[in-house]
């Protein structure tokens, strides 16, 4: 499923070596796991927690974290990708509540088993801040409050920060205020799957790199390894490929690999810091349609993602699209119109990566009993403390608890499939234009673009 070489990202410079399990065709599995990012990780060391003598093995096509585990922007969010009234329409009013609230708890939980098991990866939780530059994205960040709390959540979950008050935490040109969520901490992505890999070693998981698993079948999985075909039995399967698994047979409609990219500043001198302050290190996005993500990393420099490329046909993945120039010039130029004072700032890195995304931007888990196969994923970008909730309730599936995560809504959702090529590659190409043309008429009109906006939700929604 992957190329190699590692993506040339800020954060992996802090890869570890990794030392490959050889794998034993010859023996029978509890559970294979395809996939070696957070939820994989997470689901093998959630059913060794819950059954030490589980023989656990999670493969992957080229090192743990190589995906986006390994390349995001570092965001362990309670956000979960569908609006609460999207999902009051598709499972009741408190359903969705839980299901809001269970994503929520997930970043404290993460938070403890970090700091349980002394996981160096500059772990910070701050909350999160968007940020309104004009009078549109304003209206349009005050109806998201009323609307999560018209749901349930209060003013300890998500409010309206003023000017004043935000410019004492982070100096944005022409911010009007920001919404604010403390349900959000900062951390170094690839350190995190660092730890986890480390924690599942000791624990006795298997890590096996360099196996690329092809398809999945009734009686286990089959690739190939180091080159040559490859065969292994097991009794669960769980496919935990999140952007990839549109390279497995019989998955190109499942999701779709969505590219999001990021740059990152040279260390910033404590005079531009001065004027910037961010101090706390809260995450920051911009209330524009198109989706930005940033961070002050701990060793001072900004990273700023966002997307806007655009899909490839067929949902095809290549390390040839993990850099784009277009993308990331208008990434840079967002990022010098919110932050003047980094305008002389080096760009040292520049990096992307393929999301999962499915039909209907819901994440879901299927537990099939009869054929003990699991799917889970489909993040669209916020997967960090959710796939940490996916892993423990994937366990408790298979070791038979009777967990109340598997009530939570995401359980047994069935997403709708793409539509086949080429409607596929016309559709997702102009929904993905749109943001732009619409952040471009808001800023010039003052107005919303409700009827592009409109549009893009047909084409993409």
């Amino acid at each position: 499923m992957h190329e190699n070489p590692w993506p040339p990202s800020l954060w992996a410079e802090s890869r570890l070596a990794f030392e490959s399990s050889p794998v034993d065709a010859s023996r029978r599995f509890d559970v294979v796991i395809v996939g070696a990012g957070y939820t994989g990780l997470w689901t093998a060391l959630h059913l060794k927690e819950m059954r030490p003598e589980l023989d656990v093995v999670v493969l992957d096509a080229a090192e743990p974290g190589f995906g986006a585990s390994g390349r995001n922007g570092g965001w362990c969010s309670g956000l979960f990708p569908v609006e609460l009234d999207t999902l009051e329409n598709l499972h009741g009013r408190d359903s969705a509540l839980a299901m809001q609230r269970a994503a929520i708890a997930a970043v404290d939980d993460v938070g403890r088993y970090v700091d349980m098991h002394s996981i160096d990866c500059d772990w910070k939780k701050s909350g999160t801040l968007t940020v309104a530059t004009n009078a549109v994205q304003e209206s349009r960040l005050r109806e998201t409050i009323r609307t999560q709390q018209r749901h349930g959540l209060d003013d300890s979950d998500v409010r309206w920060m003023n000017s004043d008050e935000l410019s004492h935490r982070v100096v944005v040109n022409d911010a009007r205020g920001a919404l604010f969520s403390p349900h959000c901490a900062v951390l170094h992505p690839l350190k995190l799957v660092n730890g986890l890999v480390a924690r599942a070693l000791d624990v006795g998981v298997e890590l096996v790199g360099h196996f690329r698993v092809d398809a999945i079948d009734d009686a286990g999985v089959t690739g190939t390894y180091l080159g040559r075909p490859a065969r292994i039995d097991t009794n669960w399967v769980v496919r935990a490929t999140e952007g990839y698994t549109s390279q497995l047979r019989g998955e190109k409609r499942t999701v779709i690999p969505l590219y999001s990219y990021m740059v990152a500043t040279e260390p910033l001198p404590d005079e531009v810091w001065h004027r910037i302050g961010w101090a706390n290190r809260e995450t920051l996005a911009e209330g524009r349609l198109m989706v930005t993500y940033a961070q002050r990393t701990a060793d001072g420099r900004i990273a700023f993602g966002g997307r806007g490329a655009g899909y490839r046909f067929g949902s095809r993945i290549s390390s040839g699209f993990d850099t784009d120039e277009r993308v990331k010039d208008r990434i840079v130029s967002t990022l010098h119109e919110m932050f003047p004072a980094t305008r002389d700032a080096r760009i040292t890195h520049h990096w992307g990566g393929p999301l999962a995304v499915p039909r209907d931007w819901h994440p879901s888990i299927t537990v099939d009993h009869s054929t003990r196969r699991i799917a889970a994923g489909g993040y669209v970008g916020d997967g960090v403390a959710l796939s940490h909730l996916t892993g423990r309730t994937v366990a408790a599936a298979i070791c038979g608890h009777d967990s109340p995560d598997l009530s939570l809504p995401f359980v047994r959702h069935h997403n709708r499939r793409w539509e086949p090529e080429p409607l596929r590659w016309l559709g997702v190409n102009a929904g993905l234009r749109l943001p732009v043309i619409a952040d471009a008429l808001e800023a010039r009109s003052n107005k919303p673009a409700r009827r592009l906006t409109a549009l893009m939700d047909r084409l993409l929604g």
